[in-house]
């Protein structure tokens, strides 16, 4: 308790940073048996969110017995299909929650709990909140085996430490956790924005070469190059030149000890002179904020070149509470100033690497603006968009920051049925969902209960949801592209794997099956064995259906019913008897 509120009062004392060495460091022991390897850490830059904990290796093997950290009560089990799978949160009686999450199974008594609360309900997903007290563990006992469970990506253990008031995630790496890590961060790139129509920004080389120049909405880019031990300076010489009102943003990340993997910055500093302007330290997280990491990130340069890019300066819809700033990391230069940047980049181990560059004001020329060909809308507001056979609804709130809305569209395919709108450019985020409504004149009457809303990319349909209603078929989206009207009137493919009609199946652990949907995706699915319920497992990112036997298939002959209904009520079933 005494850890808990020093690390209180300091929060309370220094706003946004907070010192690692104000969190306990002997409490928590390691989850796993094994020496710590990372491969994704705290505050990771993932699509649309922040990782909330550490990544951590298991040999590529499941099955490592999984420990509590500390002692504990079980308060949340959860198991999907996608997410984290299977995980245990545990609470802790000095303030913080544990999160074990991607788990191949649990540990008794919390294994047979979940099938029995399973079972009860008749699904496979299930969010259960034991009873106060119900499952009680102490430190190192085991509580579940590591897995690739959800939506892993490989065998791995995802672990958190959170704030249990809050339910904040924090940074587990601050509590002392056995990680080996004397590697400094790297650094890649730095970023420079013409920050208003009156500012102009560019690289150029030591001879004077233009070798990049801002233009409105993209940086222009600067290559670093690594001059010393913890010190990167612009490749080849190069110096920026600028403007008026300028932006940085830099594309750097973390590595640890014996592991290859690229890892997320703790802290990021930037001064200009002596002067401070910007700072992001990645100590919490709140999980209702997430998607806000589109406005930190340069969102284009991650769309278009699969960059990650850490902006240095606020944009205007960015609510994230991660910063520390002057003038929201904004730079003014007039012809004749040379200002010295320099970014220190720390992780959560003081591992320090230094970025000195400089910026030199110029008399450049401003070029004119664009001419206008879109459509201005504000993030301040609530925007309504109009045109031949579309209707678009921005709440106030979904974009970061004012824009110009870019519209086109073409004929209709052979498979849509509505002229293909193109909204503005997928490399602009949106925060919140907008509305789209597409006419529906060319929809035939008997196919509306199947139409939906379709992304089109080159031949390539994938469905954006949405359903026919007055006319227009109309969908929720979080993100521009090129948009139509499509129909789903396949049925969800069955394959059996294992199985047959009259199979013996007394030597199989279960039964499996790989299903798929073209369109619009499995809604549902039920599982019956002579018209009883069974619990049938779900991993989507193998399209695998499976029933492992548990003794409530008892020997003998049986007959297996699957059905399989996909998001527009397209009904799949596969029937079989066997015996076992």
């Amino acid at each position: 308790m005494r850890h808990l509120v020093v690390f209180l009062l300091s929060l309370a004392v220094s706003g946004n940073t907070v010192d690692p060495e104000d969190y306990p460091k002997d409490y928590f022991r390691s989850p796993l048996g094994i020496p710590l390897s990372l491969s994704g850490n705290f505050a990771e830059m993932r699509s649309n969110h922040f990782h909330a904990g550490l990544d951590i290796r298991t040999n590529a093997q499941t099955g490592y017995r999984v420990y509590a950290a500390a002692e504990g009560t079980i308060v949340r089990v959860a198991v999907s299909g996608g997410g984290y799978g299977n995980a245990v949160y545990l609470q802790h009686p000095n303030g913080y929650t544990t999160v074990y999450a991607h788990l191949e199974r649990f540990e008794e008594p919390i294994a047979s709990y979940v099938k029995q609360q399973q079972y009860a309900g008749e699904t496979f997903e299930v969010n259960l909140f034991p009873p106060s007290g119900r499952f009680r563990f102490a430190q190192g006992d085991v509580i579940g085996y590591s897995g690739n469970s959800g939506s892993s990506g490989g065998p791995h253990l995802h672990f958190e430490i959170r704030d249990t008031a809050t339910s904040e995630p924090l940074n587990p790496l601050f509590f002392g956790l056995p990680v080996q890590d004397t590697t400094r961060p790297r650094a890649y790139r730095v970023y420079v924005y013409a920050a208003d129509p009156t500012s102009a920004a560019r690289v150029v080389s030591s001879t004077g070469r233009v070798l990049s120049t801002a233009v409105p909405g993209r940086p222009a880019e600067m290559s670093l190059a690594e001059s010393g031990a913890g010190a990167y300076a612009p490749e080849g010489g190069a110096r920026i030149e600028a403007r008026g009102r300028i932006a940085f943003a830099i594309q750097a990340h973390d590595y640890h000890d014996n592991s290859g993997s690229r890892l997320g910055l703790y802290r990021i500093d930037l001064t200009a002179g002596q002067r401070f302007i910007y700072r992001s330290a990645m100590e919490r997280l709140n999980f209702s904020l997430q998607r806000y990491i589109n406005a930190h990130l340069d969102y284009g340069e991650r769309i278009d070149h699969g960059r990650w890019v850490q902006r240095s300066h606020l944009l205007p819809g960015n609510r994230l509470p991660l910063y520390e700033t002057e003038r929201d990391g904004f730079l003014d230069v007039a012809p004749g100033d040379t200002v010295p940047i320099r970014y220190d980049l720390r992780d959560a181990y003081g591992n320090l690497t230094a970025v000195e560059l400089q910026v030199v004001g110029t008399d450049l020329a401003v070029p004119p603006p664009p001419a206008r060909t879109g459509f201005l809308v504000s993030r301040d507001r609530p925007e309504s968009f109009v045109q031949p056979g579309l209707i678009v609804r921005i709440p106030r709130g979904a974009l970061y920051e004012d824009m110009e809305l870019l519209y086109s569209s073409a004929d209709r395919r052979t498979s849509t049925y509505s002229r293909l709108h193109t909204l503005h450019r997928a490399s602009t985020p949106i925060h919140q969902s907008i509305t789209l409504s597409i006419e529906a004149d060319a929809l035939p009457a008997d196919q509306r209960d199947k139409a939906l809303v379709a992304r089109v990319s080159g031949d390539r349909l994938t469905s954006a949801g949405g359903g026919y209603d007055a006319g227009y078929v109309t969908t929720q989206t979080r993100g521009f592209g090129t948009f139509a009207i499509a129909t789903d009137t396949r049925a969800p493919s069955i394959r059996a794997l294992n199985i047959s009609p009259g199979a013996n199946m007394g030597t199989q652990s279960a039964i499996r099956f790989q299903i798929s949907d073209d369109l619009s995706g499995i809604a549902e699915y039920e599982g019956l064995v002579d018209g009883e319920w069974v619990l049938f497992e779900h991993d989507p990112k193998r399209s695998l259906l499976y029933h492992t036997f548990d003794g409530r298939v008892a020997p003998g002959r049986h007959r297996l019913t699957l059905r399989v209904v996909d998001g527009k009520n397209n009904v799949a079933t596969y029937e079989a008897e066997f015996t076992r």
